[in-house]
């Protein structure tokens, strides 16, 4: 599965879960960038890239939002989002 996962309305980053034990998370460096010069405050997993077994900050949110049908990936709590793509 692959997501853009999107601060806001914003993308800034590519997640794909290559397998079950491989995961990987690319940065879109401009959009970080600009949403730092605005002052966010964004946590520092997630403005770098990633190569690994597991991302559990991104994991637990998809595994958590694909309980409920039609929610979308996130929480309510702060303006990640991830939105799934082919």
């Amino acid at each position: 599965m692959r997501y853009v996962l999107k601060y806001g309305e914003l993308p800034i980053g590519i997640y794909n879960q290559i397998s079950n034990n491989c995961v990987e998370y690319t940065v879109d460096k401009e959009n970080i960038k600009k949403l730092q010069e605005e002052g966010v405050q964004l946590n520092p997993i997630i403005a770098k890239d990633y190569s690994g077994k597991e991302f559990p900050f991104l994991d637990n949110r998809i595994r958590n939002s694909k309980r409920f049908k039609n929610v979308e990936i996130g929480y309510h709590t702060d303006p990640i989002g991830l939105e799934e793509i082919e």
